[in-house]
Formats: C-alpha cells, structure tokens, sequence
C-alpha cells in the first residue's frame, strides 16, 4: 500500500511542483503542468514521444508527413524537465513514477490523414498500439538510467468509458465509431504489462487499477470487485473516510488483510498530497495490524 498523485499539477513552475511531489509523497512521479501550455497536457506529452509526426488539428491531434514545430516544442520542453529532475532527484529515490496516456484514448483523439479517427481503423490502431509500446519502452530506460530507481508507468485513459459505450464522434458531430468489447479493451492493455490504469471504467480484469469506491452500488458491481481483489489484485481510490472504507470492504466480502488499496491524490495541491498519505498511513494501520 502506498499514496501518490496522478500527475497533474496546477500552476506553471516546474520545480516548485517537484518540490511538492517529492516532499508530500513516497511515490514521486514526473509532475505534469498543463497550464504551461499546448503541448503540456497528457496527450501533448505523450504524443512527443511518439515515433510518428503529430500536429494539432481543429479537433484533435493528427498525424502528418513531416515533423511538425509543436510537438518538437513538446519533446524538447519533456527533455528539459527529465534534466532539471535529474539534478533534484538522482541517488535520492528508489521508485519514480511516469504517466502516460493509454492506447485506446489516444487512438480516440489522434487522427489519421484523411480526418478519420485512429480508433476507427483496426490497422491505425495496430500501428500506433506499436508506436506507444516503442514509446513506454524508451522512456521507462530513459528514466531508469537517468534516476537509477524503479520505474512504475500509469496509463491514463479518460476516454474509456466513450470507448466502451461507442460514444466517440466519428468525422462529424452525426456519426460514433462502435463500441469496443471489453475483453478486446483490456486485451490491447495487458500488452504494456503490469501498469498502474487510471480511468473511471471498472475494468477490474486490469493487476492495478484506480477505482470509485463508491461507485460500487450495485451488487454485479460489488462482486467483480470482490473477485478482483480476492485473486490479488490491486485498486488506488481517492481519499476517503477510513470508516466508509471498511464499510465498503465489508460488502466485498474481503478479507482486509489480502487486500492491496492504494490512496491517490485527488488535486495537485500540497494539502491534497498529504491528505492521500495520511489516509493511506490509516488503512495500513487498520489493515495490517
């Protein structure tokens, strides 16, 4: 059990917000500041390190012949930031965290071309599929060498639940691209290996998971969770009450000492990091003593 953050942070200032994230949390990560601009986001990082040419279109991300100026701003701002991290952070931490975004929510907001959606094409979606993995791969060792620490990797993916439900606008506002069953959805994700899935659907199949405790209202619900938790796998939930925890645990029908529930920061604030380590430092005590 430990408590981290996601990886967005507010603000501008790059090395105040590793100083928050290396003070106020025993998994530090690679901050993220969007507010920085185009190119700052998750998709913007992502896409920088990406082996294609990407540029952003009137409606998303798309891809080009040529290299295109943002996503070298992108690319060279990342570099700047691993630098500035490895003067702060090499030789003082054992495990670092990297975020990334996930496969199927790129493949919904990156376009191909022709203006169609990477997602709507089972070729386009192999190829960047291969591409992101290239991507992971190359970052994880880049990290891995430049801190000498473990390296943990989360993938985001906040369009899952329009993947799941074809709620994704094809070439116009009129058309979606059908829904994608969920056992292709976690297929393609178990290809990047035991990472850290942050997203709002309950695909419980996945080792690790960011869950919505309270979500879990009804009883199909409840026994997928049971389940997944019972053949060792592990959620990160929001801050929340260590009463209603137990609570929560008790309906699972889990045995608190098997369980592994991590804490994750809910806001990129110092106060929000403490708050995740001091509600974890509780589960730990009432679970594990």
């Amino acid at each position: 059990m430990t408590a981290f953050g996601l990886g967005e942070l507010p603000g501008t200032n790059f090395v105040e917000a590793a100083d928050i994230v290396f003070s106020e949390t025993p998994l530090p990560h690679i901050p993220q500041l969007p507010e920085r601009g185009l190119g700052s986001d998750l998709i913007g990082r992502t896409a920088a390190l990406l082996p294609l040419h990407l540029d952003k279109g009137p409606r998303s991300w798309i891809v080009t012949r040529r290299p295109q100026i943002m996503t070298r701003r992108a690319a060279d701002q990342f570099e700047r930031d691993l630098d500035t991290l490895e003067e702060l952070w090499a030789g003082k931490i054992e495990q670092l965290k990297v975020q990334l975004v996930g496969p199927w929510t790129l493949a919904a907001e990156i376009e191909m071309p022709n203006g169609h959606r990477m997602l709507s094409d089972r070729g386009a979606l192999e190829d960047l599929t291969a591409a992101l993995r290239e991507a992971v791969e190359n970052h994880v060792a880049d990290v891995a060498k430049r801190f000498g620490a473990d390296v943990v990797v989360q993938l985001d993916e906040p369009k899952l639940p329009q993947v799941l439900a074809g709620r994704v606008k094809g070439t116009t506002d009129y058309d979606t691209i059908a829904k994608v069953d969920p056992q292709k959805v976690y297929e393609r994700l178990e290809l990047f290996g035991d990472v850290l899935l942050h997203t709002t659907s309950p695909l419980f199949d996945s080792p690790w998971i960011t869950v919505d405790l309270s979500s879990l209202t009804t009883t199909k619900l409840l026994d997928e969770a049971g389940a997944a938790l019972g053949q060792g796998h592990r959620f990160a939930i929001a801050p929340m009450e260590p009463k209603k925890v137990g609570e929560i645990v008790d309906k699972l029908q889990i045995d608190p000492v098997v369980i592994k529930i991590d804490v994750y920061a809910t806001g990129g604030r110092a106060e929000d990091y403490r708050r995740a380590r001091e509600v974890d430092d509780i589960l730990q005590r009432d679970f594990l003593s």
